[in-house]
């Protein structure tokens, strides 16, 4: 029996991914487990492939391959759940991130970040399963925010460290916490019972402002704030933060998408023509209309996005399309550079967070912009339009050219110089001129022909003497 349940295996040595999928050859001396040892674990020993000597005869290799042990399917088979045991051993030694432990996480997350490199663990499941180890107020704040952390451990690792510090800064805002099932059971009836639920019926900027004041009195924070949306929608206002839920990543955010969305001016009641005053309406004129436009076009702008991908688009094409829109609903600076990352994906996406922290205005980011991606775009897109240009006009030339020079090659001599003359453009126009000439000509040389027929036939008439004709008698 040993001893011990936990691996003495060297981690650092060797990576549990090489383990799992490499099986060095193995010799009565290279792997053995030491049966005498008490205390210790049996270790795992690897020995370098033996060099051999480029004088060693094929007869010599194959002689010794044969001493070789054969290590059959189910051994292993049996090395390979060990490897992952001491795999799953590694990471569950990682303790659950509570509470309390929050102002340790630097400490926590070195830890994680060497058990992972330990293992070699994929860098795209490592933020996956760090939250594996995070207590339901960690869930939350991760499900907030995952769509800017990406998978990116860097962006993982800044982020909850940020999360952290501001949870120790100010430890009265976060007294509230949906730790269990019985507590988000408590919120949602909290919801149900303490607020006005908003269908799309009514003043929205009154309903919102008392919603908030509401969230005051109840002592929710942000966080919860944002939880608590889904529960005061219904009907239409619900559907329309499902359609926008990937763009509501903060309370604030959402606040203003859904001032935009269903703020409209009501109509007063000296407005309404007599006879109407029973009827429930609401109007957009004069200065309202323009505004109600331009959020209704705002809305479309963010739910369907004009995308540049970097190095794959055109730059310049896409600052244009993006400031014409921009300019029908007349944001600043600081909306178009809010609102800037849901335009950018791949190459682009990957450059913002970094550019993002010394950009301030929307023409330092059409700068940098321009910089990053459109001067060697801007070339190659200029110099393939001139070559296609080019091969273009080559194509149509010789389009045009070689049957003409195929015409005159073949032309008749007589032909050449009377068409040469015309300087015909097309072949069409070349073979009409050539046509008329060749019937020219031939009328002529008809004509010659017929003249000189005639004048040869008065010749012979007219010098033929004139004799009686013989008559038998």
């Amino acid at each position: 029996m040993y001893t011990s349940t936990r691996s003495q295996l060297n981690l650092h040595t060797h990576q549990i991914s090489y383990l799992l999928y490499y099986s060095p050859p193995r010799t009565h001396n290279s792997f053995h487990h030491s049966s005498n040892q008490t205390g210790n674990s049996p270790s795992i020993q690897f020995t370098s492939p033996t060099i051999m000597s480029t004088s060693q005869t094929i007869l010599e290799l194959s002689d010794e391959q044969k001493t070789e042990d054969y290590i059959s399917p189910v051994e292993n088979k049996s090395n390979l759940q060990s490897l992952r045991m001491q795999e799953k051993i590694a990471l569950q030694s990682i303790h659950k991130l509570m509470t309390k432990e929050m102002i340790q996480i630097d400490q926590w997350l070195s830890v994680l970040y060497k058990t992972f490199e330990d293992l070699a663990y994929p860098p795209l499941h490592r933020v996956l399963q760090a939250t594996t180890y995070f207590n339901d107020e960690l869930q939350m704040w991760y499900e907030t925010t995952k769509h800017e952390i990406n998978n990116d451990w860097s962006n993982f690792c800044d982020r909850l460290k940020q999360y952290a510090l501001d949870r120790q800064m100010n430890p009265s805002t976060w007294n509230h916490s949906l730790s269990t099932n019985n507590d988000i059971l408590s919120f949602e009836y909290l919801i149900g019972t303490k607020f006005i639920r908003y269908s799309g019926i009514g003043d929205a900027k009154d309903w919102l402002l008392q919603t908030m004041n509401q969230f005051k009195q109840c002592g929710l924070r942000r966080l919860e704030q944002l939880q608590a949306i889904p529960f005061l929608l219904v009907d239409t206002t619900y559907l329309w933060h499902v359609e926008n839920i990937d763009l509501i990543v903060s309370f604030e955010l959402f606040s203003k998408l859904f001032l935009q969305k269903f703020t409209c001016t009501p109509l007063q009641p000296q407005d309404i023509p007599y006879g109407d005053t029973d009827k429930t309406l609401s109007v957009v004129t004069g200065s309202s209309f323009t505004s109600h436009l331009q959020k209704t076009i705002a809305d479309e702008i963010i739910k369907k996005p004009t995308y540049f991908r970097g190095s794959k688009d055109d730059v310049h094409d896409w600052l244009d399309k993006l400031e014409q829109r921009f300019k029908m609903v007349k944001w600043s600076d600081e909306q178009t550079l809010q609102y800037i990352s849901i335009y950018l994906q791949d190459d682009a996406q990957r450059w913002w967070p970094q550019a993002s922290s010394v950009i301030k205005t929307w023409s330092s980011f059409t700068d940098a912009v321009t910089h990053a991606f459109g001067s060697t775009e801007a070339q190659q897109l200029a110099f393939e339009q001139l070559k296609w240009y080019k091969q273009t006009l080559i194509k149509i030339l010789l389009n045009i050219m070689i049957p003409l020079w195929n015409y005159v090659k073949n032309i008749k001599d007589s032909l050449k110089l009377h068409v040469a003359l015309q300087d015909p453009k097309t072949t069409d126009l070349f073979l009409l001129i050539a046509r008329k000439v060749e019937d020219a000509l031939s009328l002529t040389s008809l004509n010659n022909d017929i003249h000189s027929d005639h004048v040869t036939v008065n010749v012979v008439t007219h010098s033929k003497p004139l004799t009686r004709p013989f008559i038998q008698q």
